[in-house]
């Protein structure tokens, strides 16, 4: 998926949570064309998922098209994908902005101890020690929202992004009620533009940071060059603390590089004791010895850098694929998801209805419409988990549903102990899903009781390891369940049965 199909993809989203009425964009009107005999509906059956994705993105050019005829303020959403950073102009800029910045003043005086291109090596040594850190430590226990350079990064492309379409007017509104629908579902689409885009948007700054301190390197000796054709630079040092031998030692560490490359031998101590006070040596060989670290510890580490982040950032751009855990999309990838997965609902020390829609319908949007989903078997209270079907080519998913009306005991968490144990022991990848069924207590409308009970059951799945859904609450968000269905499987996502 290209970034520029995503964004087709979002934007649609956004239309249309913001239209559940079906005001603005007709039922019909959501239905992407059919073919007859489409290449794409053969590979369904090679490969489910692919055609799905496939089908969305279709659906959502078709959509797009629609809507930009009808409200041209919706091509102007995608034109923040056409900002174009003028790389050659960056570069030109970093080149004449070191070029300008003669760091050695109109003295023409280098003091060897404080030059500012050791300031500039200094600084670029603790941002190397930086990105070695980030490389080491796990993101996970990392605060994404630290303060630092990615932060104001995202921060100003989040502003860029959201001042483009702050911007946009529709004037082909004919209502109030529209132009509220379609703000909201410009925000709504750049804040997720943003968030799906982010580590792609971060890559791409991160390369022309890298870009542009190499060019700005280069400027500055550049002009150290061109200056020293003009003028007489001569070189000295003074010192409080330290003598001629620590200065050597110092200078000999910090050049070693560069005289090695070179050449040029460093110059002894008798030599450098004789440069203490006024300035009065011949600077050039310290200029090429500069000239030479910085190209060795800036301009090459930072192009590097660039071309690292330039292929990460091709990659990424490569690889993004649908938020296909979200529940809009999970029931738009429903046709297309659930092949070859096996889901036995057991419902524990109480009756399930076979014919139970609501039921049902939760699990083909959990799992997808291919999915074999089996329910009705109840396990009585004291039973162990019953034998599931050995299949190798098959995944299953144990859903056990619990009565909230019931209380929590160590007998329950011994079954679940079992199952997970059998679970554990197929052959493939498999899942267990441990379900709180709400609906005894929402009749009866006992808010608080059913706090406490749910409360119970959940610390009752988290000594066993697992985190239990709450199911039928009349108390949760609209697709509570399917949006936090991720996190609740045990032992992770199936990936397969997407």
């Amino acid at each position: 998926m290209t970034p520029a199909q995503l964004a087709k993809v979002l934007l649609v989203q956004a239309c249309e949570e913001h239209d559940p009425d079906h005001k603005f964009i007709l039922r019909y009107e959501r239905e992407p064309p059919r073919h007859g005999n489409d290449p794409r509906d053969r590979m369904a059956a090679e490969d489910s998922m692919r055609a799905g994705d496939a089908r969305v993105i279709e659906r959502a050019e078709h959509i797009v098209e629609r809507l930009t005829q009808k409200h041209p303020v919706f091509n102007s959403a995608f034109a923040v994908l056409r900002i174009k950073t003028p790389v050659t102009l960056l570069i030109g800029c970093a080149l004449v902005g070191g070029f300008l910045a003669d760091p050695i003043g109109p003295a023409s005086h280098i003091n060897l101890l404080n030059f500012p291109l050791l300031t500039l090596l200094l600084w670029h040594a603790v941002a190397y020690i930086g990105l070695l850190y980030s490389m080491v430590v796990p993101r996970p226990s990392r605060d994404r929202s630290q303060p630092g350079l990615p932060g104001l990064v995202e921060w100003l492309l989040g502003l860029v992004v959201k001042g483009r379409l702050s911007r946009l007017r529709s004037d082909r509104a004919q209502s109030s009620d529209e132009q509220q629908w379609i703000a909201a579902s410009l925000a709504t689409y750049a804040a997720r533009l943003l968030h799906s885009s982010r580590e792609l948007l971060l890559t791409h700054a991160r390369s022309l940071l890298h870009v542009a301190a190499a060019a700005l390197a280069i400027g500055v000796i550049a002009g150290l060059y061109l200056r020293g054709f003009s003028f007489l630079y001569k070189a000295g040092w003074d010192s409080t603390f330290m003598e001629a031998e620590g200065v050597h030692t110092f200078l000999s560490i910090l050049f070693a590089s560069a005289s090695w490359l070179s050449g040029i031998p460093m110059p002894g101590v008798e030599a450098i004791a004789d440069l203490r006070g006024t300035a009065r040596g011949n600077a050039a060989i310290w200029i090429h010895f500069w000239a030479i670290t910085t190209g060795l510890f800036i301009v090459l580490p930072r192009t590097l850098l660039a071309s690292t982040a330039w292929m990460r950032k091709a990659r990424l751009a490569d690889a993004m694929h649908l938020p296909s855990n979200e529940p809009y999309f999970r029931r738009l990838l429903n046709p297309y998801r659930g092949k070859g997965l096996l889901v036995k609902v057991l419902a524990y020390s109480h009756r399930v209805k076979e014919g139970d829609d609501r039921l049902l319908a939760f699990l083909s949007d959990a799992f997808g419409v291919l999915a074999d989903i089996h329910m009705g078997h109840s396990v009585q209270y004291g039973e162990p988990p019953p034998q599931f079907p050995t299949d190798s080519d098959r995944g299953l998913c144990a859903v056990v549903l619990f009565n909230v009306a019931q209380a929590p005991e160590e007998t329950h968490s011994e079954f679940l102990e079992e199952l997970k144990t059998i679970v554990r022991g197929k052959g493939r990848p498999n899942m267990l899903l441990v379900l709180l069924d709400c609906e005894a207590y929402a009749q009866i409308d006992h808010e608080k009781r059913l706090r406490e009970r749910c409360q119970a059951w959940t610390t009752l799945a988290k000594e066993c390891g697992l985190q239990a859904m709450k199911y039928r609450d009349p108390s949760g968000p609209p697709d509570g369940e399917l949006q936090s269905l991720p996190d609740c499987l045990w032992p992770g996502d199936f990936r397969g049965a997407q």
